[in-house]
């Protein structure tokens, strides 16, 4: 391995705080709020049918403007250098796929696309569990920034810690890691 790049690995790439620098299913349910307040009512039976239902409640009524999202450059920079090396680079992220799509299109980095619908929500042990279906144990190395990256971060080949907390740092010392940033105190 040089500078943390490993050759023929897929990079495996979250969006929330990871890519840009906010959560998109906050930014959405306070949007659709401002729009209309009285959706406020729904929310708890969009959620009580799943995270990925509420998701795709939300994303109908609010778009996101890929263009103008916070990106975070120490993210953007290393998801360049893996793609000069000819690594494969996979957004995988529990957002809604259509703000999952958008966000690919604009950046242009990305050789596939895995997010959350409405009936399937891709996060912590769903995440891994798709990603170690589809790549195997240990054969891909992933970029993420919370505690619920755990799972997916355990059966990656290398854990590259985005913006994260020293509490993420410690918990992942048992693991092959890469620091790229961490959370400003």
């Amino acid at each position: 391995m040089k500078n943390g790049v490993n050759n023929n690995i897929p990079l495996i790439v979250d969006l929330d705080h990871t890519l840009i620098d906010t959560d998109l299913l906050y930014e959405s349910a306070i949007a659709v709020l401002k729009k209309s307040t009285w959706l406020i009512l729904l929310y708890p039976f969009w959620l009580a049918k799943g995270k990925g239902y509420l998701k795709a409640q939300l994303v109908k009524r609010f778009s996101i403007d890929a263009q103008t999202l916070p990106y975070i450059q120490d993210t953007i920079d290393y998801i360049n250098e893996r793609k000069k090396s000819g690594d494969t680079i996979i957004l995988a992220t529990a957002s809604h796929k259509d703000y999952a799509f958008a966000v690919a299109k604009h950046i242009k980095l990305f050789d596939d696309v895995m997010a959350s619908n409405a009936d399937f929500n891709l996060s912590s042990h769903n995440k891994a569990d798709k990603l170690v279906e589809r790549f195997g144990k240990n054969n891909f190395d992933y970029m993420g920034d919370h505690m619920r990256d755990m799972p997916v971060w355990e059966a990656s080949n290398l854990s590259i810690l985005v913006n994260v907390s020293d509490k993420v740092i410690k918990k992942t010392q048992h693991l092959n890691t890469l620091i790229l940033s961490r959370k400003i105190k």
